[in-house]
């Protein structure tokens, strides 16, 4: 049928299309049933080592501060009365721009600016009583120790144009400089409500320090 395309006839940048509209529409869905977006940015010390290993560090951050933050939201987050009410957190790697300019910027931040961000849903009617964003500035000892590797966890009220906000998040996949391997979706099981879109059988290759 013309309006079922199989996905192998599809284009690469169709099939990426999909997948980032695919993790948006468990965002949207999820604020349509009242619950409350954010804009999310992770930043960390300068981590060393492979590509490959700097992403795991980041996703164990990531998950660790999500985990903590679990406790706030439920008494008993995994309790099985819970499941479908835990935050929904789903980051992509991301990296400046390389621009014209005498000094290449990646060559002055930690990590060559690689950094994670996303949307973060929260859930209405929890323990945590003030705005994701609110809870993070006057906690964030809490979720970002002294000396550890995250040193920022910011959040932003996200207020309009919720799709636009996660696809500019995912904005390295189209570009080639991160793959859907990259990608952090929080909570981690699949019996949870945030269930991982199908992903492309044929994956994407990073290149993360590919120039403009």
């Amino acid at each position: 049928m013309e309006g079922n395309i199989p996905q192998a006839a599809l284009s690469r940048s169709n099939l990426i299309h999909q997948l980032i509209g695919g993790y948006g529409q468990i965002a949207i869905d999820h604020v349509a049933e009242g619950w409350s977006p954010y804009l999310l940015v992770l930043k960390f010390r300068h981590l060393g080592g492979r590509r490959d290993a700097v992403i795991a560090q980041m996703h164990s951050e990531a998950t660790r501060a999500y985990e903590w933050i679990l406790t706030r939201v439920w008494k008993r987050p995994y309790a099985a009365s819970r499941r479908a009410l835990l935050p929904c957190w789903i980051f992509a790697p991301d990296v400046p721009v390389a621009k014209r300019a005498k000094v290449n910027v990646r060559e002055l931040i930690p990590n060559g600016g690689l950094h994670m961000q996303g949307v973060a849903v929260m859930p209405p009617g929890s323990r945590l009583r003030e705005g994701l964003d609110v809870h993070l500035a006057r906690e964030g000892l809490r979720y970002c120790p002294r000396g550890g590797p995250l040193i920022s966890l910011h959040a932003t009220p996200i207020t309009s144009n919720l799709d636009y906000v996660h696809r500019y998040n995912f904005k390295a996949v189209p570009r080639g400089r991160a793959s859907f391997e990259d990608i952090l979706q929080l909570p981690k099981s699949a019996s949870e409500r945030c269930s991982k879109p199908r992903r492309a059988a044929d994956p994407w290759v990073s290149r993360v320090f590919e120039q403009d």
